[in-house]
C-alpha cells in the first residue's frame, strides 16, 4: 500500500515537473510584439519600456509593470495588452493629444493637451498649434492640469481647444487670447474673431469655418469679425 502511494506521488510530481518545464519552454517565449496607437511616442521607446528579452515568457510577462514604465511618458494615457498563441503580444497605446502651447516665460513653452494637462516643456513650439495668451498662473507640475486662478479663462481654453481640433482649424490658429474672458479672441491667419465667452462655442467655431470658406484668399485677408452675439449677421472689418 505504501509502495502504491509512493509511486502515485512520483507520477504526480513527474507530471507537475513536466508541466513546469513545458510552460518554461521556448514555446511560450515572446516571439512577436505588435504595437499600435502610437504617434507622439515612438515605437522604439515603447518597445524598450516593455523590457522584453529573448527568453521572456509571455505567461509571466507583467502587464502592470510594463504599463507603468510606458506611462512614464506623459503623452501616454493608457496601455492595453493582449496575448495570443505562439508568443505574440499585442500592445495598444492610447495617447493624449497635444492641443496648444502656453508661453510660461520668454522662450519657454508649456505643451498642453485639450484638458490643460502639461505634457512637456520646451524652448520652442514644435508644430502649428494655437498659442494660448492671457492665461495667468504662478506654477505648474508636469503631468498635472494647470492650476489657473481664473477658471473661466481655463474653461474657455479647454472648450475652444477641443472644438478647433474637431473642426480642423487647430493648425491654422495663431493664438487664442483669453486675457478678457468676455472678449475671447481667436486669430486665424490674419483674421481675428471675437467669440466673446464659451456660450454657443460650437456654433461660433462653425461660423468661423463658414466665414473662412466664404472669403477669397482668407489666409491673406486682414480683418476683424465680431461673433459675440452668434447671429447670422457678421460684421467683418477689413484692415489694410
Amino acid at each position: 500500500m505504501q509502495s502504491r502511494k509512493f509511486k502515485a506521488a512520483l507520477i504526480v510530481c513527474g507530471i507537475a515537473f513536466g508541466a513546469v518545464l513545458f510552460l518554461l519552454s521556448p514555446f511560450f517565449h515572446v516571439s512577436d510584439v505588435i504595437i499600435s496607437g502610437y504617434n507622439a511616442v515612438s515605437r522604439d521607446e515603447i518597445y524598450d519600456r516593455l523590457e522584453i528579452e529573448s527568453n521572456t515568457n509571455i505567461l509571466f510577462f507583467s502587464n502592470r509593470a510594463a504599463r507603468g514604465r510606458i506611462m512614464e511618458n506623459l503623452y501616454v494615457s493608457n496601455v492595453e495588452f493582449t496575448r495570443s498563441m505562439g508568443g505574440r503580444l499585442y500592445v495598444q497605446v492610447r495617447e493624449r493629444r497635444l492641443a496648444a502651447f502656453i508661453e510660461h516665460m520668454p522662450g519657454t513653452f508649456l505643451y498642453i493637451d485639450e484638458l490643460g494637462r502639461v505634457l512637456e516643456v520646451r524652448q520652442h513650439m514644435s508644430q502649428p498649434l494655437p498659442l494660448i495668451v492671457g492665461l495667468n498662473f504662478t506654477h505648474f507640475t508636469l503631468g498635472e492640469v494647470l492650476d489657473v486662478p481664473d477658471r473661466a479663462a481655463f474653461n474657455i481654453v479647454s472648450i475652444y481647444a477641443q472644438l478647433l481640433y474637431r473642426h480642423g482649424l487647430v493648425s491654422r490658429v495663431t493664438y487664442v487670447n483669453v486675457s478678457d474672458t468676455a472678449n475671447t479672441r481667436i486669430l486665424v491667419g490674419y483674421l481675428e474673431f471675437n467669440v466673446g465667452d464659451a456660450r454657443d462655442a460650437e456654433d461660433k467655431v462653425r461660423n468661423i469655418v463658414g466665414i473662412l470658406e466664404a472669403i477669397p484668399d482668407a489666409n491673406r485677408t486682414r480683418g476683424f469679425v465680431d461673433l459675440r452675439e452668434n447671429t447670422t449677421e457678421f460684421f467683418l472689418t477689413i484692415l489694410t
